[in-house]
């Protein structure tokens, strides 16, 4: 499989090292508009120095030696990027959000439906750390029953000691420690706007989110969401400080026969438990974390040539993506908020 690597920033430094670990799939294009950013990602990554460069994406949908894009762009150009790849029937390897507007939402839910082949995965890393993975096949198994209620949690490491605020003309709550204002989706961490704990939730939790209440801190952002058939969950996505613990607690979830909790220790390793009537024992899994490179990659290729099924398909991102409209207008407004999905557009 060739792949085109579209965007060479900072972003794309997990995708392209993934791609380079493995023996069936290799980066034949990089693109970017500011191309010695594409000429330094050939030399960091020790690519040969023949490999095509170019500054239009359009360049890779024409090639037909491109088997799938690897899309690392700013968070407002996936829509018109993922669309255009949709139409030339390339595979996709795609950077959240996908939705930067509701209005991007319905568009992207639309031409999804006239164009449904190309595989189509999204890069909401904390589904992909192996744990994660394996507590979703449990709770999908049943092996906890139904699920009743949920907390998530995931916060980013921040020296407090020796803060200032990112945008010291900003008023408005919240504003100190946040690095992306420029879109619609929720900017809930230092980490430019981390969403995962809220789309890791969601995915969890299982179903549709039907309502939420948001609100939003100087260094964090907390909801309570409720699902069809009546539960419930908390959602905290923020900055912890870097001498603590960044994660003591990433995943609780409560069904009718048992509990699954998940942790992630001061060096990083995440482990679980499953407690249920058979007593309480550990979830075998590696406690790998970062962010999910590897394993997304797999995913993308093993769907591809397989048909497996996606960890984080285009159209559950958008849904995710809905969701956090939501969460937005509720702290924004101060209210609960009912979500939405809509199938098309105009």
């Amino acid at each position: 499989m060739n792949v085109a690597l579209i965007g060479c920033g900072k972003v794309s430094l997990g995708h392209a090292k993934a791609w380079l670990e493995r023996d069936d799939a290799k980066i034949t294009m990089l693109v970017d508009v500011a191309e010695d950013l594409a000429c330094a990602a050939r030399e960091d990554h020790d690519l040969p120095e023949d490999i095509t460069i170019s500054t239009r994406y359009e360049d890779a949908l024409e090639s037909d030696e491109i088997d799938i894009l690897d899309i690392c762009t700013p968070s407002h150009l996936h829509t018109e990027q993922i669309i255009a790849a949709l139409q030339a029937g390339k595979h996709m390897v795609v950077e959240k959000p996908t939705g930067y507007s509701l209005e991007e939402c319905r568009l992207l839910r639309y031409m999804r439906m006239k164009y449904p082949d190309p595989k189509v995965a999204v890069a909401y890393s904390l589904r992909y750390y192996p744990v994660n993975v394996e507590v979703k096949r449990l709770l999908m198994e049943g092996a906890i029953g139904e699920i009743i209620s949920g907390q998530f949690t995931w916060n980013h490491p921040h020296d407090y000691s020796d803060h200032q605020p990112r945008y010291e003309g900003r008023s408005a709550p919240g504003y100190g420690l946040l690095s992306d204002l420029g879109g619609r989706y929720i900017p809930s961490s230092e980490a430019s706007g981390a969403t995962h704990p809220f789309d890791l939730a969601r995915h969890m939790m299982g179903g549709q989110a039907v309502e939420v209440y948001a609100h939003r801190g100087r260094s964090c952002t907390s909801c309570i969401a409720s699902f069809e058939g009546g539960a419930s969950c908390t959602i905290v996505g923020g900055s912890g400080p870097k001498q603590g613990m960044r994660n003591p607690t990433v995943v609780q979830v409560q069904g009718k026969l048992g509990t699954i909790v998940t942790y992630m220790d001061k060096a990083g390793a995440y482990t679980g438990v499953i407690a249920d009537e058979e007593g309480e024992r550990a979830i075998d899994a590696s406690p790998e974390a970062g962010h999910g490179d590897t394993k997304r990659t797999e995913n993308i290729l093993n769907a591809i040539r397989h048909d497996e099924p996606l960890i984080a398909s285009l159209e559950d991102s958008i849904t995710t993506s809905e969701f956090l409209h939501a969460i937005w207008d509720s702290y924004e407004h101060g209210i609960r908020i009912p979500v939405h999905t809509a199938h098309k557009t105009g």
